[in-house]
């Protein structure tokens, strides 16, 4: 496979196969932080700094993006199955539909931010920072949210069928009419946290004497 490199940010390399990538979508990447329906299966990008871009129906499957800095990005539609986006900054993103199947996100901070409809199903958010995040009607079936901080998140209708919750920190986040089935939450902090049923849950919360 031929690769070509390319300096992003002169501190950033961008490896692109010619045969999954179109060169100029590349370089509206590399210059302006702006792509509309580009073409970047594949694209190597490890530590890269992608800060405030606007991605709209971008495709980057098994892209590997770890490390990178996305914070404050905007992404609609955008594909990111199969890609590597551990450790990353995605602070403040808005994400709207954006297809994360099976991708790659332990470790990453995505604090604050809105994914709204994210399909998220089957991917690795073990010990990813979730706090104050907005996953209204996400899909997380069978995702690994192990050891994740989902403080103040808000749940709201999403599908955490077959979700591996194992020590996640859902302290006041809100379940409201999420799908939990085959769920085992026993061993997640669910403190001050609303439950489907709009419950509030005392699970996890220290008594004050």
């Amino acid at each position: 496979m031929i690769a070509i490199a390319s300096t992003l940010m002169a501190s950033m390399t961008i490896s692109m196969s010619v045969q999954a990538q179109n060169a100029e979508h590349v370089q509206s990447l590399k210059e302006n932080r702006t792509c509309q329906r580009c073409e970047l299966s594949g694209l190597e990008a490890k530590n890269a700094n992608l800060r405030e871009s606007f991605l709209d129906v971008a495709d980057l499957r098994k892209s590997s993006l770890s490390g990178a800095n996305l914070a404050f990005s905007t992404m609609y539609y955008a594909d990111f199955r199969d890609a590597d986006l551990s450790n990353t900054d995605l602070r403040n993103t808005f994400l709207i539909n954006s297809d994360l199947i099976q991708a790659n996100l332990s470790g990453t901070n995505a604090r604050n931010s809105r994914w709204k409809y994210a399909d998220l199903t089957g991917a690795n958010l073990q010990n990813a920072n979730l706090i104050d995040i907005e996953l209204v009607y996400a899909k997380l079936n069978g995702a690994n949210l192990t050891n994740a901080s989902l403080r103040n998140a808000s749940l709201y209708g999403a599908d955490l069928t077959g979700a591996n919750l194992r020590g996640a920190d859902l302290y006041r986040a809100d379940l409201t009419n999420a799908i939990v089935t085959n769920v085992d939450l026993s061993q997640a902090n669910l403190c001050r946290a609303t439950m489907p049923d709009r419950t509030i849950s005392m699970q996890g919360c220290t008594l004050i004497k």
